[in-house]
């Protein structure tokens, strides 16, 4: 790939004229493989902010035109372009000078061009102008018009302004992954009812007593299903994303940087009102898509080491110029010492990043003793893991699985002390209601609800679904004590796996039959080879409609979920996943991964290399050796897939009484964004009256 920048003016060219005729954007081209998701059906030239694009008046973004060259490498003319926006040239609106790249990439246009041997590419030469770094100055619509040769495209972007704050202090909590029906089994398993009425038993989950309840599409404009990076980018930018992007809308160029960006939540603040606190808790890698969505600007969610330094020192660059502030959160923790370390060796407190953060004023600490004991107002940062975070099965009822990896954040050791999401959490609004009078906005990820479900390990995801439950009581007790009515809590998931539940499971019946009926089927008449594989007397061991009895309660007498290993278990799975065996029973030891955990298949580089022979792009998985016997899982994922992946559903939306008039709704997940806006009182305080 050859790339060139320079920086150009287009005033003279870019000359105020209507434009007869406009490409409008549409509906997505049908595939799934695609040149570039941004351009409007059938044309080479395409704008970000792509049309529709909403934003908070003065939020900062980057603007990027792409004209292609599709077939031929070359670097296609941009000379005559027209750029309008409301009719006046952009960069005489914005008052700022155009750059100009230019580079190459290849694409397939299908499945069958992908998988061809050799894979079949086209290639496209690009031209790129762009605006960096600027801002709607008003509140209101804006009308935007690109022209150059034959292709057209239009746009229409708004801007919402926000004037007051609705609550003093924004609390955000994403389970992460968390489909309705996790819920749902996370109340079955924790909540005794009264002859099946849960109001008159245990009661509902804390979360879904919050007071509103909506619906959130996670879809990104790349594809129908999303991961936790444009997701959650989303919910900081009110942006619609690709997958793997972290608040940037993606172009075609190979560098991870030079996308354009788009200001987060947490960049306003630290903008327009530097007073209020900011707040990062996960029991992921803290360089993990989510907690990197309050911060980062990168194409790519595994470019740990730059999330990491963005955080405390912004995403400008000489390159790329970006104002807003760096965010630096004033309470900042959870894993990822693997980026903390930034490759040092030995690793430890006075190294790598972590003397980066204790030099610019942070107190760090590497365990729940150390975050307990510290009595200070911040900043804060904890580290605890060298990787995520583990389970709170593992952090609490098995803890001599701690000790079967190296984990510590300075890549050496076990990590044997990690805090809880609630200690996580409540030390952080601790911290920040001392250190900041003027309110708080917190965003707190419940991690490995996801990070388990993947791995089909759905005890140990439905555990940290029922931890993060515990977290929002103790947060709405905090605010009933201390400021009543003045904390904004809302909390919904990134996006969703495809769990369900369709009845419940005698384990111990289930244990004492054969994983085979050969001896029932050996020997006798009509028996296909197809029928070895029904494991009938398995089966036999799931009830279904009024067989579907109640399960075991996994809740003990002080309120902990600590009986896991009962009798009667859902029957709940996932609609994907790889080849792999299910016995509807939670794995004690021998745990893998990151966090640990079941690990249902792995991959297999002999079967690998014989479809590598015909399918060069293709990998192949096959079933763990170490999954214990139970019910087969035909594949239903990619051939390379050893977990399961994200579905389509939408997600919950669940909002307590400061915004729960916004929640009551269906929206995209770029309105997500908006709520939070006004929650935190976001805008130009120019236009305010």
């Amino acid at each position: 790939m050859v790339m060139k920048l320079l920086a150009v003016s287009l005033v003279g060219s870019l000359a105020v004229s209507a434009v007869a005729a406009q490409y409008q954007p549409s509906n997505p081209t049908p595939g799934q493989f695609s040149r570039y998701r941004a351009l409007p059906q059938g044309s080479n030239l395409a704008v970000v902010p792509v049309d529709g694009a909403e934003f908070v008046t003065g939020q900062h973004f980057d603007i990027s035109i792409e004209l292609h060259n599709d077939g031929n490498a070359a670097s296609p003319s941009v000379d005559g372009i027209i750029a309008e926006i409301n009719g006046v040239p952009m960069d005489q609106f914005f008052g700022t000078s155009w750059t100009t790249q230019t580079w190459n990439f290849t694409y397939s246009k299908d499945a069958s061009e992908y998988f061809a041997n050799p894979p079949k590419t086209t290639p496209v030469g690009v031209t790129r102008l762009a605006l960096r770094d600027i801002a709607l100055p008003t509140t209101g619509d804006f009308n935007v018009t690109i022209a150059v040769g034959k292709e057209r495209v239009s746009a229409s972007w708004s801007t919402r302004n926000y004037c007051k704050p609705l609550a003093k202090n924004t609390v955000m909590f994403i389970g992460d992954g968390m489909a309705p029906a996790m819920i749902s089994a996370a109340r079955f398993i924790s909540r005794p009812t009264k002859f099946g009425k849960f109001a008159k038993g245990a009661g509902f989950l804390n979360l879904e007593n919050l007071g509103s309840v909506g619906k959130v599409s996670p879809n990104g404009i790349d594809s129908i299903i999303t991961d936790s990076a444009n997701s959650a980018a989303a919910y900081h930018t009110g942006q619609k994303g690709w997958v793997n992007a972290l608040n940037v809308y993606a172009d075609t160029s190979a560098d991870t940087l030079d996308d354009p960006k788009v200001e987060t939540l947490a960049e306003m603040l630290r903008r327009l009102r530097p007073n209020v606190c900011v707040g990062v808790v996960t029991t992921s890698a803290l360089w993990d898509a989510t907690p990197a969505a309050v911060f980062s600007h990168t194409r790519r969610r595994s470019d740990s080491l730059v999330i990491a330094g963005q955080a405390l020192n912004g995403a400008n660059s000489t390159k790329y110029p970006w104002s807003a502030p760096p965010v630096r959160p004033d309470v900042f923790l959870g894993g990822g010492g693997n980026a903390w370390c930034k490759g040092a060796s030995p690793c430890n407190a006075t190294t790598g990043y972590y003397a980066d953060y204790t030099n610019a004023g942070y107190t760090f600490v590497s365990d729940k003793d150390q975050l307990s004991s510290y009595q200070g107002n911040g900043p804060l940062l904890g580290v605890f893991t060298n990787g995520h975070m583990e389970t709170w099965i593992d952090r609490n009822l098995w803890t001599e699985n701690l000790d079967t990896k190296k984990n510590s954040p300075f890549l050496t050791g076990s990590a044997l002390k990690q805090p809880n999401f609630d200690d996580m959490v409540m030390k952080a609004i601790n911290l920040m209601d001392a250190r900041c009078s003027e309110g708080w906005f917190l965003m707190a990820e419940a991690a490995s609800i996801d990070k388990m479900m993947h791995p089909m390990d759905y005890d140990r995801g439905l555990a940290d679904l029922l931890e993060l439950d515990r977290t929002v009581k103790k947060v709405v007790d905090h605010d009933a004590a201390h400021y009543p009515g003045q904390t904004a809590i809302l909390l919904t998931a990134d996006h969703a796996q495809g769990y369900d539940v369709w009845g419940t499971v005698d384990t111990k019946f289930f244990n004492n039959q054969p994983t085979s009926d050969s001896s029932i089927l050996d020997g006798q008449t009509g028996v296909q080879s197809s029928d070895y594989s029904l494991q009938i007397q398995k089966r036999m061991a799931i009830g279904e409609y009024d067989f579907a009895g109640w399960m075991d309660i996994v809740i003990d007498a002080n309120g902990n979920p600590t009986n896991w290993q009962g009798q009667y278990k859902l029957a709940g799975g996932k609609v994907d996943g790889p080849q792999s065996r299910d016995n509807f029973q939670i794995r004690k030891n021998n745990v893998k991964g990151n966090p640990l955990g079941r690990n249902p298949a792995v991959s297999n580089k002999a079967l690998t290399g014989l479809f590598q022979k015909q399918y060069p792009n293709v990998a192949v998985n096959s079933v763990d050796p170490d999954e214990p016997e139970g019910l087969n899982f035909n594949g239903r994922n990619s051939g390379g897939e050893v977990t399961s992946v994200h579905t389509l559903q939408a997600v919950d939306l669940y909002c307590n009484a400061p915004i729960a008039r916004l929640c009551r709704r269906a929206v995209d997940n770029t309105e997500v964004f908006q709520i939070l806006a006004q929650s935190l009182g976001l805008g130009d305080p120019k236009q305010c009256y």
